[in-house]
């Protein structure tokens, strides 16, 4: 056992319990941590090198491993440990954790891995229930401590109502079209997107409803499965009330900032209020930091912490994600719960006074952080820029409505076996319907007015291309037609180069478009 560092501190071995034996013989498959470290006030294992079986005996837990190694026999080692040396066993998924005294007072903390979850709790059960006097007070503030949170809110009945309205609206939007694995956009505004060019002119209401409409059902997922971990948590915190109040309020003010950020995007989903949701966890252990166990704090601060950092670090790499939308939900969720976090232990009793505070404190608070949002926001608009690129973002989501109709036109073209008259009649309809379809998207564009060196210059270009070649390809189309030469292998090739040539050209309007 040279291979795990001793003296992590000196401990009471007093022991609170009775031994415990289970019968003997239990031989189970593990491997045994090394290289211990303390993280974030946790003592982790670098590595499970060590591999080998368990045996439980009826007063002594038999640990035999063998190390692997480049040149040699590989490195074995045995290990008999007295139950009577045993404290603080304890369970995480696949793991067991005990404490062993190695000297007078002294505790070593031993890791092993089972191969299950089940056997890890067959193996925990096996072990002595003996505990040090520290860490049996621990386990009792622990406990406490969420017996009172349970009492301050006993069901956590308003998350499970946001995910089930969310989920509702999803389906109910692809049930009428909107599409299952990726969402149309005008279908999406038609839900209530958070659309700039709308939402700017009046539509403020979208600020609200695109908390509830979701991109896609992977979007959907990700979101409520996030809500579902901390909007729990969040709601024990504060109460089923307070919390409605922070989702909703991180929620706008998300929404807000995804315009001062992205003014033209067309933006939806939870994530501006789950960050709010989040920034309140991190606001009220902080704050009831010394009075939350420290154990459950270090747990849910860095699980909060760590996921917040990921998600924003991917927002920033990757295209199409709405990071205003997260910073702000996190800054105002934040905020607010530092000003509404209710004390551990209810006050029997609150004058008029205090019970005004708390109240009106988060409401001026809210409503200043909101003012200053939107006062920031109609300052911004007024810049030639950010005009343009609302007005390029309604042109867009015009043109793509223009775009399906011409699409769903394209499809329904016959192209085999046609008589001399269903040719005529092809080329006829391709030139009195379809082309002026393709030809109307090409001049909305080409006319469309932009700054010098603006940021929409390069998607026009690509967006432009992308209607002349479908253009090309109706008019080579409809005059091989009159001739009688579709089946043609060179106008077959010559049309498969335009239409690659077009989708190309999409994809790459599209493309950044999300950035």
């Amino acid at each position: 056992m040279n291979r795990i560092e001793p003296g992590w501190g000196l401990a009471d071995t007093h022991a609170h319990e009775n031994i415990d034996g289970q019968p003997a013989d239990l031989i189970l498959p593990i491997a045994i941590g090394s290289r211990l470290r303390k993280s974030w006030g946790e003592i982790r294992a670098r590595s499970f090198e060590g591999k080998g079986t368990v045996q439980v005996g009826a007063t002594t837990l038999t640990i035999r491993t063998s190390v692997s190694r480049m040149l040699g026999s590989a490195l074995r080692n045995d290990l008999t440990l007295r139950f009577e040396d045993i404290y603080n066993v304890r369970t995480c998924k696949r793991l067991v954790r005990f404490d062993l005294v190695n000297g007078p007072g002294e505790l070593e903390p031993i890791i092993l891995r089972t191969g299950d979850r089940e056997d890890a709790a067959l193996l925990a059960a096996s072990l002595p229930l003996q505990t040090t006097r520290s860490y049996a007070t621990e386990q009792r503030v622990e406990s406490l401590f969420l017996e009172q949170m349970k009492q301050r809110t006993p069901y956590v009945w308003a998350t499970w109502a946001i995910v089930a309205i969310t989920s509702l609206i999803f389906i109910a939007m692809a049930a009428h079209g909107a599409g299952v694995w990726r969402v149309n956009a005008v279908a999406a505004i038609a839900a209530g997107s958070n659309f700039g060019p709308y939402t700017q002119d009046g539509q403020w209401w979208r600020l609200l409803t695109a908390v509830f409409v979701h991109f896609g059902l992977m979007h959907l997922a990700f979101n409520m499965l996030v809500l579902a971990q901390f909007g729990r948590l969040a709601e024990r915190f504060y109460g089923s009330a307070r919390f409605i109040a922070i989702y909703l309020f991180a929620g706008v003010t998300g929404s807000l900032m995804s315009l001062l950020v992205h003014p033209g995007i067309n933006s939806a989903g939870a994530s501006g209020a789950i960050f709010g949701v989040i920034g309140a966890v991190l606001a009220f252990l902080l704050l009831r930091r010394q009075t939350t166990p420290r154990g459950f704090y270090v747990k849910h601060f860095r699980l909060a912490a760590w996921f917040t950092v990921y998600a924003l670090f991917n927002g920033l790499t990757r295209p199409g994600i709405d990071n205003g939308a997260h910073v702000g939900g996190l800054i105002s969720g934040f905020l607010f719960g530092l000003v509404i976090a209710p004390p551990l232990v209810r006050a029997s009793s609150r004058s008029v006074v205090a019970r005004a505070m708390a109240i009106g404190a988060p409401a001026v608070l809210a409503g200043g952080f909101l003012v200053c949002l939107s006062a920031t926001l109609a300052m911004l608009n007024r810049l030639p820029v950010r005009q343009e690129s609302m007005q390029f973002s309604a042109l867009i989501i015009k043109a793509s409505e223009i775009e399906n109709n011409a699409l769903t036109d394209l499809k329904t073209l016959p192209r085999d076996r046609l008589t001399a008259q269903g040719r005529a009649a092809l080329a006829e309809r391709i030139r009195a319907t379809l082309l002026p379809e393709w030809q109307q998207l090409d001049t909305m564009f080409a006319t469309a007015r932009l700054i010098p060196d603006s940021p929409s210059a390069r998607t026009r270009i690509k967006l432009l291309t992308y209607y002349d070649d479908m253009s090309q390809e109706l008019e080579l189309i409809a005059m091989q037609a009159e001739q009688n030469r579709l089946n043609d292998p060179a106008t077959t090739a010559e049309l498969r180069r335009l239409n690659i040539e077009a989708r190309r050209a999409r994809a790459d309007a599209f493309r950044l478009l999300e950035r």
